[in-house]
C-alpha cells in the first residue's frame, strides 16, 4: 500500500508560499533568476517560475544547472545561461 505524504494541493500550496516568500525577499529586484538543478530541480524550479511571473512584474529568467551531484567537485558545474546573464543579479537555486 502506497502512502500519500502530500495531495496535488497541497504541495501547489507550498510552491505558492515558496514563491511569494522568494518575491519578498526580492521585492525591489528588476529581474530574477531561477535555477533548477537538472532533473527534479529544474521542474521544481518551472513550477516556482509560473508562480512568480503572476505575482511580480520582476522579469523572471529560468536557468537550467547540469552538474553530477553525487561528485560536484570533480564533474564541475555548468549552466544553461553564461555566467553574465546572472552575475550581480538575485538568484535562486533549487536542487
Amino acid at each position: 500500500m502506497q502512502q500519500q505524504i502530500l495531495t496535488h494541493q497541497q504541495i501547489q500550496h507550498k510552491i505558492e508560499r515558496i514563491a511569494y516568500q522568494i518575491y519578498e525577499a526580492n521585492v525591489s529586484e528588476k529581474e530574477i533568476v531561477v535555477a533548477g538543478i537538472e532533473g527534479g530541480g529544474l521542474l521544481f524550479a518551472k513550477k516556482i517560475m509560473i508562480v512568480l511571473k503572476k505575482i511580480t512584474d520582476a522579469e523572471i529568467i529560468l536557468c537550467q544547472v547540469m552538474m553530477d551531484k553525487s561528485d560536484p567537485l570533480k564533474s564541475g558545474v555548468s549552466t544553461s545561461l553564461p555566467e553574465s546573464d546572472y552575475a550581480n543579479k538575485s538568484v535562486v537555486l533549487g536542487r
